[in-house]
Protein backbone atom coordinates (compact mmCIF):
# COMPACT_ATOMS: atom_id res chain seq x y z
CA UNK A 1 0.00 0.00 0.00
CA UNK A 2 2.87 2.26 0.80
CA UNK A 3 4.11 1.92 -2.77
CA UNK A 4 0.80 2.92 -4.13
CA UNK A 5 0.31 6.09 -2.15
CA UNK A 6 4.15 7.23 -3.21
CA UNK A 7 2.71 6.41 -7.01
CA UNK A 8 -0.09 8.55 -6.63
CA UNK A 9 1.18 11.16 -5.27
CA UNK A 10 3.73 11.13 -7.73
CA UNK A 11 0.94 11.30 -10.05
CA UNK A 12 -1.39 13.33 -8.50
CA UNK A 13 0.04 16.00 -6.39
CA UNK A 14 1.85 17.97 -8.69
CA UNK A 15 -1.93 18.62 -10.34
CA UNK A 16 -3.32 19.18 -7.10
CA UNK A 17 -0.70 22.49 -6.36
CA UNK A 18 -1.93 24.08 -9.75
CA UNK A 19 -5.76 23.00 -9.30
CA UNK A 20 -5.59 24.54 -5.43
CA UNK A 21 -3.61 27.88 -6.74
CA UNK A 22 -6.72 27.98 -9.42
CA UNK A 23 -9.47 27.39 -7.81
CA UNK A 24 -8.50 29.32 -4.65
CA UNK A 25 -8.08 32.26 -7.40
CA UNK A 26 -11.26 31.51 -8.89
CA UNK A 27 -13.55 31.45 -6.16
CA UNK A 28 -12.01 34.27 -3.79
CA UNK A 29 -11.62 36.90 -6.82
CA UNK A 30 -15.42 36.63 -7.86
CA UNK A 31 -16.69 36.65 -4.24
CA UNK A 32 -14.63 39.75 -4.04
CA UNK A 33 -16.04 41.38 -7.44
CA UNK A 34 -19.59 39.89 -6.80
CA UNK A 35 -20.30 38.86 -2.91
CA UNK A 36 -21.91 35.96 -4.86
CA UNK A 37 -21.76 32.90 -3.05
CA UNK A 38 -22.85 30.61 -6.10
CA UNK A 39 -20.78 32.31 -8.61
CA UNK A 40 -17.97 31.82 -6.60
CA UNK A 41 -18.62 28.30 -5.87
CA UNK A 42 -18.99 27.52 -10.07
CA UNK A 43 -15.62 30.13 -10.29
CA UNK A 44 -13.56 27.94 -7.83
CA UNK A 45 -14.86 24.40 -9.37
CA UNK A 46 -13.67 25.85 -12.85
CA UNK A 47 -10.57 27.40 -11.59
CA UNK A 48 -10.08 23.43 -10.23
CA UNK A 49 -10.67 21.71 -13.16
CA UNK A 50 -8.67 24.22 -15.73
CA UNK A 51 -5.52 23.94 -13.47
CA UNK A 52 -5.65 19.85 -12.40
CA UNK A 53 -6.58 19.14 -16.21
CA UNK A 54 -4.27 21.63 -17.31
CA UNK A 55 -1.03 19.46 -15.73
CA UNK A 56 -2.62 15.96 -15.51
CA UNK A 57 -2.73 16.33 -19.54
CA UNK A 58 1.09 17.63 -19.81
CA UNK A 59 2.31 15.09 -16.94
CA UNK A 60 0.54 12.80 -19.25
CA UNK A 61 1.91 13.44 -22.45
CA UNK A 62 5.62 13.97 -20.93
CA UNK A 63 5.61 10.25 -19.24
CA UNK A 64 4.33 8.69 -21.77
CA UNK A 65 6.80 10.17 -24.38
CA UNK A 66 9.63 9.08 -21.90
CA UNK A 67 8.32 5.80 -21.64
CA UNK A 68 10.12 2.74 -23.81
CA UNK A 69 6.25 2.59 -25.73
CA UNK A 70 4.66 5.93 -26.31
CA UNK A 71 1.36 6.24 -26.76
CA UNK A 72 -0.83 8.82 -29.18
CA UNK A 73 -3.14 11.45 -28.61
CA UNK A 74 -6.37 9.10 -28.94
CA UNK A 75 -5.18 6.58 -26.20
CA UNK A 76 -4.02 9.44 -23.94
CA UNK A 77 -7.57 10.98 -24.24
CA UNK A 78 -9.32 8.06 -23.69
CA UNK A 79 -6.74 7.07 -20.75
CA UNK A 80 -8.08 10.42 -18.75
CA UNK A 81 -11.48 9.77 -19.47
CA UNK A 82 -11.39 6.49 -17.62
CA UNK A 83 -9.33 7.41 -14.94
CA UNK A 84 -11.35 10.92 -14.68
CA UNK A 85 -14.74 10.62 -16.05
CA UNK A 86 -17.29 9.62 -13.43
CA UNK A 87 -15.28 10.67 -10.71
CA UNK A 88 -15.27 14.97 -12.85
CA UNK A 89 -18.89 14.43 -13.68
CA UNK A 90 -19.85 13.99 -10.01
CA UNK A 91 -16.93 16.26 -8.54
CA UNK A 92 -18.02 18.97 -11.52
CA UNK A 93 -21.95 18.99 -10.80
CA UNK A 94 -22.63 18.29 -7.92
CA UNK A 95 -19.92 17.83 -4.94
CA UNK A 96 -17.58 20.49 -5.49
CA UNK A 97 -20.05 23.10 -6.32
CA UNK A 98 -22.11 22.29 -2.78
CA UNK A 99 -19.04 21.83 -0.61
CA UNK A 100 -17.39 25.27 -1.73
CA UNK A 101 -20.79 26.62 -1.46
CA UNK A 102 -21.43 25.21 1.98
CA UNK A 103 -18.47 25.33 3.75
CA UNK A 104 -17.75 28.84 4.26
CA UNK A 105 -21.01 29.29 5.00
CA UNK A 106 -20.62 26.83 7.91
CA UNK A 107 -16.95 28.31 8.97
CA UNK A 108 -17.51 31.82 8.86
CA UNK A 109 -14.00 33.07 7.03
CA UNK A 110 -14.21 32.61 3.13
CA UNK A 111 -11.21 32.34 2.21
CA UNK A 112 -10.76 28.86 4.86
CA UNK A 113 -14.22 27.58 4.00
CA UNK A 114 -13.25 27.36 0.55
CA UNK A 115 -10.38 25.52 1.57
CA UNK A 116 -11.61 23.29 3.66
CA UNK A 117 -14.47 22.59 0.84
CA UNK A 118 -11.85 22.22 -1.74
CA UNK A 119 -10.46 19.31 1.08
CA UNK A 120 -13.39 17.62 1.30
CA UNK A 121 -14.50 17.40 -2.05
CA UNK A 122 -11.10 16.37 -2.94
CA UNK A 123 -11.69 13.24 -0.97
CA UNK A 124 -14.42 12.14 -2.76
CA UNK A 125 -12.74 12.80 -6.10
CA UNK A 126 -9.70 11.03 -5.13
CA UNK A 127 -11.59 7.91 -4.06
CA UNK A 128 -13.15 7.09 -7.09
CA UNK A 129 -10.29 8.45 -9.05
CA UNK A 130 -7.81 6.36 -8.01
CA UNK A 131 -9.94 2.84 -8.35
CA UNK A 132 -10.65 3.83 -11.66
CA UNK A 133 -7.15 4.33 -12.24
CA UNK A 134 -6.14 1.08 -10.82
CA UNK A 135 -8.89 -0.38 -12.54
CA UNK A 136 -7.46 1.33 -15.84
CA UNK A 137 -3.81 -0.12 -15.69
CA UNK A 138 -5.40 -3.39 -15.09
CA UNK A 139 -7.52 -3.55 -18.06
CA UNK A 140 -6.36 -1.46 -20.73
CA UNK A 141 -3.25 -1.97 -22.06
CA UNK A 142 -1.31 0.91 -23.74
Amino acid sequence: MKTKAKEWLKRYLPAELFALTCSMLGAVSVFVLTKNRILAAYAGTLGEVIGFYGAIFVIEKINYKKSPKPIGLKKTIRNLLVEFGFSEFLDGAFIRPSCLYIFPLIIGQFSIGILTGKVAADVVFYILTICAYELRKKHLKD
